[in-house]
């Protein structure tokens, strides 16, 4: 009993948990950070501000543009499941290709609205001649 009791926990210990065979992927695709240097001149009243300026900063955060914020939060949502092992790589392959697809859907429909919008208010001008 002993034995199979040592072998059964053996042969789990060297089974590869799901957590640890996953290929990490990187979730910080659209975070961003920028370091802004500016060089000027500055004229003010006497005393006051007259001569060369630098000025510097940093700023953080990540790609919004309005139609990627959802497909974004999505991936982020889809690449946590993935890295922690709650889902496999076929189910995270088909997840991405739905999500890509449907940001790709989105943009056609958005392109189709905006075109057909310009041209009734391009056939209203028209017609206002």
């Amino acid at each position: 009993m002993r034995s199979i009791l040592l072998f059964l926990l053996l042969s789990l210990a060297s089974c590869p948990n799901s957590a640890t065979a996953v290929e990490q992927q990187d979730c910080g695709v659209m975070d961003r950070e920028e370091f802004l240097l500016a060089f000027g001149w500055k004229a003010g009243g006497f005393g006051f501000g007259v001569g060369p300026e630098v000025s510097f900063g940093s700023s953080s955060g990540i790609r919004w543009s309005g139609s990627v914020q959802y497909m974004v939060a999505e991936y982020q949502e889809l690449c946590a499941r993935y890295n922690t092992g709650r889902i496999s790589k076929d189910i995270y392959d088909k997840e991405m290709k739905n999500i890509i697809e449907r940001s790709r859907r989105y943009e056609r429909e958005l392109a189709e609205y905006f075109t057909q919008k310009q041209r009734v208010i391009f056939n209203e001008m028209e017609n206002l001649k």
